[in-house]
């Protein structure tokens, strides 16, 4: 039975379920960017091309699985530091 105010078993079990997929929104907060920078980072060649699930035609779902190593990778791959930075540091350092 249902009592008004009062949610049914069933509705409360799902909401302590973790979302599987996620959408654009979902994903750049994940991310901490706007909506915008996260679709930049979609278009980058190293995003996970098993990271996308068109549900229709205008619904378009992220893995979270997928955007978790994406992100993952950002942490773990050493970046140098950009060449003109270099130069910069190197023309500073000999006045």
């Amino acid at each position: 039975m249902h009592w008004p105010g009062h949610a049914p078993k069933r509705s409360r079990e799902r909401a302590h379920i973790a979302p599987i997929l996620v959408d654009a929104a979902g994903a750049a907060v994940m991310f901490g960017v706007s909506k915008r920078s996260f679709h930049r980072l979609r278009k980058r060649r190293d995003f996970p091309e098993d990271a996308t699930v068109v549900l229709g035609p205008r619904c378009v779902r992220y893995r979270l699985e997928a955007l978790q190593a994406f992100a993952q990778s950002f942490a773990s791959a050493p970046h140098s530091e950009p060449d003109q930075l270099k130069r910069g540091r190197r023309v500073r350092s000999t006045r």
